[in-house]
């Protein structure tokens, strides 16, 4: 796991950078930790892979706690573990990023972004974490492409296959990147209690987000410029991309090989170090 990440904020606060070891330790219970590894190899993440699961993602809430920091709740419903450690029929992921007080807004840059009413295919860890249950970037939304059903990476490429790095994407783009946390508007009411209104995506990529008034207009995080559309995939495109059924077998080889079982420890939440932030740079309007 890298030890520093970076955060985007919200165009009135900037970018922070969040506090890895050596930080403000967490206040409650902490018996059992077991501290995530280094993901290096597809070896290290089968190591550390509690359970490979299908969900659709049913809802997406906002919390806040001085300790855990921002965290966006994700809601998954029709839960259904292929490989590892079986889960209910519903499960909430809480993932970092999201309203900080004084209504500001938070997103951590390296995790997956999540896509309200999305079938995903995710992997958890069997270790404690600080950003995310969800392994690195292995948050594969499941798609129709030329016909064909396909798992999309958080980078709009198409899962291919698997080799001792990781996990192939090996095509071109065939979805443009969208979701939660990092697109959407905070809408702040007179108590500071905060809501996160999602954005939806148009047809060209485009970013449509709901409007609110002028003189209530809150910081939000503007979404990435779309220089480009992808072309429709065709069937060259999705050909050599791996079904569901197939990269799950692929990952249960490879723990086989080197003698692991999925499974064991599941974290619902973070129990490492508490989230702190140090400004990098000065706010911007």
């Amino acid at each position: 796991m890298r030890k520093w990440r970076v955060l985007a904020m919200a165009a009135s606060v900037g970018v922070l950078a969040c506090r890895g070891e050596g930080g403000v330790q967490f206040p409650g219970d902490t018996t059992g930790i077991i501290r995530p590894q280094a993901l290096d190899s597809l070896a290290a993440v089968v190591r550390q892979l509690n359970a490979i699961i299908l969900a659709d993602l049913r809802d997406i809430s906002t919390d806040y706690e001085n300790c855990e920091g921002p965290r966006t709740v994700l809601h998954f419903g029709n839960v259904q573990s292929l490989l590892g450690m079986s889960h209910t029929d519903t499960l909430q992921l809480r993932v970092f990023g999201g309203p900080l007080p004084q209504n500001r807004y938070v997103v951590d840059s390296k995790s997956p972004r999540y896509a309200l009413g999305g079938k995903y295919l995710l992997f958890l860890f069997n270790t404690d974490w600080r950003f995310s249950p969800v392994i690195s970037d292995h948050a594969y939304r499941v798609e129709m492409a030329a016909g064909k059903e396909v798992l999309i990476a958080p980078n709009g490429h198409a899962v291919t296959g698997v080799s001792p790095l990781g996990v192939e994407t090996q095509t071109r783009l065939l979805f443009i990147p969208n979701g939660l946390p990092g697109v959407g508007e905070i809408r702040v009411s007179p108590s500071q209690k905060t809501q996160f209104v999602p954005c939806q995506v148009n047809p060209d990529g485009t970013s449509r987000c709901p409007q609110l008034p002028v003189d209530t207009q809150p910081p939000r995080e503007p979404p990435a410029p779309v220089l480009w559309t992808p072309e429709p995939p065709n069937r060259e495109d999705v050909v050599r991309t791996l079904k569901i059924t197939d990269l799950v077998a692929k990952i249960d080889s490879v723990a086989q090989a080197i003698g692991v079982t999925p499974g064991g420890y599941f974290a619902k939440r973070s129990r490492l170090e508490c989230w702190n932030v140090q400004p990098t740079r000065e706010p911007t309007q």
